[in-house]
């Protein structure tokens, strides 16, 4: 296009293509396209480029363009429109001919999508970058925490007849590390590293319970007011953390009006189109609930906006705040499957919109199912043994000697192979305690998956600073995943603990096979397993025995097998039990045990042989001895 005289009276050809053929595309070209001579001034526009620009073809023709524009180059720009706003463009600039005088021709495409989404890519890898960054150092402090607040405690037991003075310095001490507890458990929820305990919950039940707490938090300067759609749905999220998002959100409005204002919360439902979720990450299309929180004070300008979800940032004065509200806010939303936008502008206020799916559901109550309160430290039952595996020394000494005065027998790893090596040593043991990060190829929620190969009836309870992708699902817990978050106290991990060892499900219920074929022998060993919260698999001879081995081997916690059975030697049994179950615990009962029958199986730590005719007493202490848990322990 050298020599384009588009405004000639009459087609000509130019290199074999008519002239108004070349109107005709130049028009209908969706970039925008302009002539300009020496001068800077606009000879030419088509439709695009009257839409780049915000101005008719009219007022753009005979005017200065503004735009520097030099030929052979590409380059990206910003054009500001008459009225405000500006879009993202790229222009390529070459040399041609206008009536036979030397002109610049220029293509301008709207770039702003995206430039949008690069920027939101930028923002998102930013984001993630510093969530990982962050989570590191929170699992750092906490450890660091654990051994502070566990000592702290101790400390205290330890000086009830301290002077006040000692007693004030260490409650200061304690005061300290919980808030520096509660700081990276912000960091976590940022980087939705933090386990959430979602449940199916009422929002409008939610913002109403808050409206009071909320009123006395922000002052009588404030005015709160709520507007509820009586329609909203129900959504699934951790009721603690949403509260928690929704107070945060309140109290920056607070500190935005610092003359007093009105707060204003309100639900309703929405439908998130295709369009809107192009237009911003991660959002779920569909049918939504919005919860918006609105404030009458100062605004955020575009840059502070940019900004504000990032951990430590703060436009408040020093000492005023963490910069870690927002970004707890924003963590959590996130990681529970929701969008958060704001909307703000110097002057007018501030709207932090949060979204989340829509639950089918019926809600129950979030309280219904809270732990229970102990009033004071439960200890362990008599002969209850527990194996801690912690990387990290200090942390590990503290929890050994923790349990230790709460009365359990510990062994102690440090990692997962050596861990591993004690479980298939010690049958005793009743519970394992692990640490998720742990040293070599295997972490802790691997360890916990050998080991309930191993015995699946062995509890395990999984402590970290934080729990990543290796123990959440969909931003929960995944199933069959027990944890208590570091820091803990002795308390929290005495209660915890507790709570696992008596809970009368699987462990308590398993099942044990009773091979006998006297009727009355296994009645009497039925009815004692009752007593002792455990189920009976009964057998009356080898092969029915094998059958039941074969079909529910895997649901059992032990066997008792008798050594003489009709059509074959209980002994033999033992042979096929491990050759499908390695590690079930068996009691060999026998009123004539040989000598060689002992030396066979003196090297399977899960098998004991006991002498007929035994009482129940020795029975039970037999299974115990190998871990299978009753109600005595």
């Amino acid at each position: 296009m050298r020599d384009i005289t588009m405004n000639a009276a009459s087609p000509r050809r130019s290199g074999g293509i008519d002239q108004a053929d070349i109107r005709f595309l130049v028009e209908k070209n969706a970039d925008g396209i302009i002539v300009v001579d020496e001068d800077g001034i606009v000879l030419f526009a088509n439709p695009a480029a009257e839409q780049i620009f915000g101005r008719a073809r009219e007022t753009l023709t005979g005017s200065p363009i503004g735009i520097p524009l030099i030929g052979g180059d590409t380059t990206e720009i910003a054009i500001h429109r008459p009225g405000g706003g500006s879009i993202d463009a790229e222009i390529r600039v070459v040399d041609t001919t206008w009536d036979r005088r030397p002109a610049l021709l220029a293509s301008l495409r709207d770039i702003s999508a995206r430039k949008a989404m690069e920027e939101r890519m930028r923002q998102s890898a930013k984001m993630e970058a510093v969530g990982r960054l962050t989570a590191g150092i929170a699992h750092d402090f906490n450890n660091l925490l654990t051994v502070v607040l566990g000592n702290l405690e101790s400390a205290r037991r330890q000086s009830a007849v301290a002077t006040t003075e000692r007693a004030q310095a260490l409650d200061n001490a304690t005061r300290g590390a919980r808030r520096a507890a509660v700081l990276t458990e912000r960091l976590l929820a940022f980087a939705r590293q933090k386990p959430l305990e979602p449940v199916l919950i009422d929002v409008n039940e939610i913002v109403l319970s808050m409206s009071d707490l909320l009123q006395r938090t922000l002052g009588e300067s404030i005015n709160v007011r709520t507007v509820l759609d009586p329609e909203a749905w129900n959504i699934e999220t951790d009721p603690t953390e949403l509260e928690a998002a929704i107070l945060n959100l309140a109290v920056n409005a607070r500190d935005a009006m610092p003359d007093g204002g009105e707060l204003v919360i309100e639900t309703s439902n929405v439908e998130l189109e295709a369009a809107y979720a192009a237009a911003n990450a991660d959002v779920t299309t569909g049918p939504n609930v919005m919860i918006a929180v609105s404030d009458t004070g100062t605004g955020m300008t575009a840059d502070v906006l940019k900004k504000v979800f990032e951990p430590f940032f703060t436009t408040k004065p020093d000492g005023r705040g963490t910069g870690l509200g927002l970004s707890q806010v924003y963590g959590f939303v996130k990681q529970t499957g929701g969008h958060l936008k704001l909307y703000s502008e110097p002057g007018l206020g501030t709207t932090a919109k949060i979204y989340f799916p829509r639950a089918s559901k019926t809600p129950r109550s979030p309280k219904a199912d809270g732990p229970k309160k102990l009033d004071h430290v439960p200890l362990a039952c008599e002969g209850e043994v527990i194996l801690v595996v912690e990387d990290d020394e200090d942390v590990r000494n503290y929890t050994v000697s923790s349990l230790r005065e709460l009365g359990y027998v510990v062994f102690e790893a440090i990692d997962g192979t050596s861990a591993l090596e004690i479980v298939e040593r010690e049958a005793r043991i009743h519970l394992l305690f692990t640490d998720l990060g742990l040293p070599g190829a295997m972490d802790g929620r691997a360890l916990a998956d050998r080991v309930r190969v191993i015995r699946p009836s062995l509890r395990t309870l999984i402590t970290t600073a934080y729990a990543g992708s290796v123990l959440l699902s969909e931003g929960r817990l995944a199933p069959g995943v027990e944890l208590l978050s570091k820091p803990f106290t002795l308390t929290a991990l005495a209660m915890r603990i507790r709570e696992l060892l008596d809970r009368d499900e699987e462990s308590q219920g398993g099942r044990i096979l009773v091979v006998d074929d006297e009727v009355l022998i296994r009645m009497l060993v039925v009815d004692t397993l009752g007593r002792e919260g455990l189920q009976a698999e009964e057998a009356g001879s080898f092969h029915e025995a094998l059958a039941k081995i074969r079909n529910i081997g895997d649901k059992l916690v032990g066997a008792i097998i008798d050594l003489g059975l009709p059509d074959k030697p209980g002994d033999g049994l033992v042979a096929d039990i491990r050759a499908l179950q390695p590690h079930l615990p068996i009691i060999l009962a026998t009123g004539y045990a040989r000598e060689n029958v002992r030396q066979r199986f003196a090297q399977d730590a899960l098998l004991q042989i006991v002498a007929k005719p035994f009482d129940m007493e020795t029975l039970m202490a037999a299974l115990t001895t190998m871990g299978v848990r009753t109600r005595r322990i």
